[in-house]
């Protein structure tokens, strides 16, 4: 016999048992039917016996609802109502018909390399506009991440996310996320920033274009000294087909060093928009101009350097970079040493420099 539900006189699930779609850490996610639209949904129902036992995930039940509100976006899964109702919570969002980014790599292992660039422009998009709000996702892997019918991902599960404003509901030293793609600084229970999404990001990245995660461990506590201790495992570019810049992008979002790490998501974004254009031979213009504004960046120079290679061009510092070639040159400088804040350029800098 069906077991059918009715929220709100508004949302139905047909048969909680055949309609049950997924099964969180916070909760059972349904397949449902908007009565007022003739919509599918997908319903996030907390779990009675969680509460009960654990008040704080009410809490992050609440936070996930409220990013989700204000984060209007393409990207990401749309938020449509959150109900209390008889002593039980819900989300309902937009249902997205289709599989995660999980279950794509688990059918076809490694994936090609502009899919791969398709799919991170997207993210990328969608994580800046929720850095841009203060939003922390905190826990990015490919099964928070849905793949629509028609290609399109959409991030999801914002229910360990860090809003701006909203006092903390871990505690210090407590890890949160998911262990194979928690940063460095998250291993050791430090404050998180958008930098440790960038992390989160690198992972993902690393796993679409291998089929493999690039930290692994028997257990646990293998994983984290890993991820604390041991570089990511060097790519074959030329069998996998990757342009160098790709992997330079992914060395600079897996540096253990927050602060030696690419900034943010943002440029991530726009050097993965400018990899994406000089591979299908198009470039943003006047009338349609790139999503994060980047041109497609200039041919490689000739000749073996053991320099990163860079996705974007170097532009608006001039005038540092002839101070820098003006004093190598001079006959009494013997070392020049770049110093300022951590993220302001000084490595991209220096390339530059030594590339002229």
């Amino acid at each position: 016999m069906r077991s059918s539900k009715l929220i709100a006189d508004r949302f139905e699930i047909a048969d909680l048992d055949s309609d049950l779609i997924g099964r969180g850490g916070m909760g059972n996610v349904y397949r449902g039917l908007d009565r007022q639209t003739g919509q599918m949904v997908a319903i996030k129902a907390l779990r009675a016996d969680l509460l009960a036992s654990n008040p704080e995930m009410l809490e992050r039940f609440i936070r996930e609802g409220e990013a989700l509100r204000q984060l209007n976006h393409p990207n990401i899964v749309a938020m449509l109502s959150a109900v209390q109702e008889d002593g039980r919570h819900y989300l309902v969002m937009e249902y997205v018909e289709g599989g995660s980014l999980r279950d794509l790599i688990d059918r076809q292992g490694p994936l090609p390399v502009r899919r791969i660039l398709e799919i991170c422009l997207d993210l990328a998009d969608a994580l800046t506009r929720a850095h841009r709000l203060d939003i922390i996702h905190r826990d990015l892997k490919p099964d928070n991440v849905f793949v629509a019918k028609d290609g399109t991902p959409r991030l999801t599960d914002f229910g360990v996310a860090h809003l701006a404003g909203s006092p903390s509901s871990t505690q210090p030293g407590m890890i949160i996320g998911t262990i194979e793609y928690i940063s460095p600084e998250a291993c050791r229970g430090e404050p998180l920033d958008g930098r440790a999404d960038i992390w989160a990001f690198g992972v993902m990245i690393y796993e679409m274009l291998t089929g493999k995660r690039p930290f692994k461990g028997e257990t646990i506590t293998d994983v984290l000294l890993a991820i604390l201790s041991e570089p990511a495992p060097d790519l074959d570019l030329d069998i996998l087909g990757a342009p160098e810049a790709l992997g330079d992008l992914l060395r600079r979002m897996l540096e253990k060093d927050r602060y030696q790490r690419i900034a943010s998501v943002r440029l991530v974004g726009a050097e993965i928009e400018a990899l994406l254009h000089e591979r299908t031979g198009s470039k943003p213009g006047l009338d349609t101009p790139g999503r994060f504004n980047t041109p497609t960046p200039p041919m490689a120079k000739k000749g073996r350097s053991n320099l990163p290679a860079q996705a974007v061009p170097f532009v608006g510092r001039e005038s540092e970079l002839a101070e820098v070639a003006r004093l190598l040159e001079a006959p009494d400088v013997r070392l020049l040493t770049i110093l300022g804040p951590g993220g302001n350029g000084k490595t991209r800098l220096a390339i530059e420099a030594a590339s002229a």
